[in-house]
């Protein structure tokens, strides 16, 4: 286990960390877009929250913390709640990662205050940060493929309702299939290319 052996634990610990930041943002902001737009459903099943343990997906922690890519437990919406249909869905799941993305300029100016701290523990924090914009700045694109158990695959149980339990057991095949492209290297991390563009936003 190569891979393993590369990673320190200070580094495991750090994108833990990150991927608890990006999937409470991401989550609470795919909640509150689709509440916004007319969906009670998210928020009635608690994640309108920016807790992190109400958005965590458990492969998704463990991916991120090997890979420094993750997602969020699938959230369930309904096209016909949204007032602009299937294509609210869509513009609530884009929405909400773009509201991440804009995060990965905060921490920068974050990451300048945290100089201030301590220096064992501004160290740290510098390093949470730089693990989360580096998970942002890949789980961004990756969370955009409409594959079921990612933020985009949730079209498919608002698009099909009454599908919704036959949809719901596709989710772990589809997140599956999404590690083992990962661990062969299929899907590459991205975020060397987007970060220092989203760095500028």
């Amino acid at each position: 286990m190569a891979l393993l052996r590369e990673l320190s634990l200070e580094t495991l610990l750090s994108r833990v960390a990150g991927v608890l930041i990006f999937v409470a943002l991401q989550g609470f902001f795919l909640a509150l877009f689709a509440r916004l737009m007319g969906d009670r459903r998210p928020q009635n099943e608690g994640r309108l929250t920016p807790n992190p343990f109400a958005q965590l997906s458990v492969w998704g922690a463990v991916i991120g913390a090997l890979f420094a890519l993750t997602w969020p437990r699938p959230m369930r919406m309904r096209a016909s709640a949204n007032r602009f249909g299937l294509a609210g869905v869509i513009a609530a799941v884009v929405l909400s990662l773009v509201a991440v993305a804009l995060f990965i300029p905060i921490a920068d100016w974050l990451r300048s205050v945290a100089l201030m701290l301590p220096r064992t523990g501004g160290y740290a924090v510098i390093l949470i940060l730089q693990q989360f914009q580096l998970l942002a700045a890949g789980s961004i694109l990756l969370n955009l493929l409409p594959i079921p158990g990612l933020a985009m695959g949730s079209i498919w149980t608002a698009l099909w309702p009454e599908r919704e339990k036959r949809l719901l057991r596709h989710e772990p095949l589809g997140v599956g299939l999404v590690i083992i492209a990962l661990v062969v290297g299929i899907v590459p991390n991205l975020a060397s290319y987007t970060l220092p563009f989203l760095s500028r936003l």
